[in-house]
């Protein structure tokens, strides 16, 4: 990927979060409203990453009016919920103007992105097994690995997997995997094509398991089928301890991905 392909990259994976935002909140009792300077998804489950603001572009002129709206339609349905504030957003001092609003920057993550023509899947480490979550059994491994790679109580897990509930067939857009290590789920990612780029997204290995190459093996297998169905560039916002790992995959840093809450 060349610095001239990067923008458009970035704006691609703020597109593609957008649409996996917007599939989250439409599954029954979820709301979407199209507000025409921003898109407002509220899944109705109690898990802030889901319950977001996106797609957003306020006019100077009224954007301190319209976040306070927007907070208000929020606080009416009583769940928890974010700003998803990327390189498209606007106004360009958006950030600023939530925190004037009492917002917190709850997060502030590299956005990536990877060339899938250079890409070579590589095979897991010995004793790793990485499968699709196809049922119910798998969805309970992929919500186990996800409470303790991300230290969940009970009431976020089960929100957390409630909202996977529909991907568990191969003809919806969001397919979860997870990995086994000698048969027990230590690792999960989850891939979302949508916007023309193939989305990386809910990668978590549990504790014990970490730093012994199976987080990238189950990414990689995610590109893998990135690449079967055609992709040709794959995104994804990283944490601070997934930078190294996509790094070697060969992301590159393309955008800042910012979240904005009241906590």
């Amino acid at each position: 990927m060349t610095g001239e392909d990067e923008p458009i990259a970035a704006t691609a994976l703020d597109s593609n979060f957008a649409e996996l935002i917007r599939w989250y909140a439409s599954r029954p009792g979820g709301e979407i409203i199209e507000g025409g300077d921003v898109t407002l998804c509220s899944t109705g489950l109690a898990f802030r990453s889901i319950n977001c603001a996106v797609e957003i572009d306020l006019a100077p002129a009224t954007v301190d009016r319209r976040i306070a709206e927007v907070g208000e339609w929020f606080g009416e349905r009583g769940i928890p919920w974010r700003w998803l504030v990327g390189p498209t957003s606007r106004p360009l001092d958006l950030g600023e103007r939530l925190l004037r609003a009492g917002y917190e920057l709850v997060s502030d993550s590299p956005g990536m992105a990877l060339d899938l023509d250079t890409f070579e899947p590589e095979p897991p480490p010995a004793g790793v097994e990485v499968v699709t979550v196809d049922d119910l059994a798998g969805l309970d491994a992929w919500e186990e690995i996800h409470r303790r790679a991300l230290d969940l109580d009970d009431g976020r897990a089960r929100a957390w997997r409630d909202a996977q509930d529909r991907a568990l067939s191969a003809d919806i857009p969001l397919r979860d995997w997870i990995a086994l290590l000698d048969g027990a789920p230590v690792a999960a990612a989850g891939l979302f094509a949508a916007a023309g780029v193939a989305g990386i997204y809910n990668v978590a290995t549990v504790p014990e398991a970490r730093g012994r190459g199976i987080g990238r093996a189950i990414t990689s297998a995610a590109l893998a089928e990135a690449v079967v169905r055609g992709e040709d560039t794959a995104v994804l916002g990283s944490s601070e301890m997934g930078f190294p790992v996509y790094s070697r995959l060969g992301f590159r840093e393309v955008s800042r991905l910012r979240s904005y809450a009241r906590t």
